[in-house]
């Protein structure tokens, strides 16, 4: 299927809340979840409206991957670059790769505002499973079109980054801010 056609696929059979992952694997389940998760953290906090599209996203994963949010949410709140490396080569499908960028997206959106951390988290992703520029663009404008005709507000942040971003004490946190200094200069 083309990537067009898996695009509006996914958020015209689906309502934009995820397809139905329960055909995948246990550890690509737990890898698309995880990464949403993650990527809700990296504006510094997870708002309700975040938190209710990442239950949605969990129940299309499986009872298994509902039962464990709660450790997900806990054990992701802190940017983890080789975790990173291990859930995307979980993400081997294509399907799979665009559903999670759309996913991505929404749950960005869910606040109304994409913060420049979330972008960052999610060009960081895109790079990391072989989605390319054009794909990315595709996908970001299928959300926001689609966001837009269901009267929800699509919003960019491009100001300051947050406190985790700001206060990096960890090693993976310095590791994480060099990469936003190379990256924020290639987005805004």
């Amino acid at each position: 299927m083309a990537n067009e056609n898996i695009i509006s696929s996914i958020l015209k059979d689906t309502g934009a809340c995820t397809f139905d992952l329960r055909d995948y694997r246990y550890d690509q389940r737990l890898a698309y979840v995880s990464m949403i998760v993650s990527l809700a953290w990296a504006d510094g906090a997870i708002d309700q409206r975040e938190r209710d599209l990442i239950e949605t996203i969990a129940s299309a994963a499986g009872e298994d991957i509902v039962r464990q949010l709660d450790s997900i949410f806990i054990q992701n709140r802190k940017f983890n670059i080789e975790q990173y490396d291990q859930w995307v080569a979980c993400i081997d499908d294509q399907k799979l790769k665009v559903g999670l960028m759309i996913d991505m997206f929404l749950t960005t959106f869910a606040d109304t505002i994409c913060m420049q951390s979330e972008t960052i988290y999610m060009k960081y992703i895109s790079q990391k499973l072989g989605i390319g520029d054009q794909l990315y663009t595709e996908i970001r404008k299928a959300v926001e079109e689609y966001l837009n005709t269901h009267n929800q507000e699509v919003n960019y942040e491009h100001g300051l980054l947050n406190d985790r971003v700001q206060n990096a004490t960890a090693p993976d946190d310095t590791l994480l801010n060099r990469f936003i200094n190379n990256l924020s200069s290639l987005l805004f």
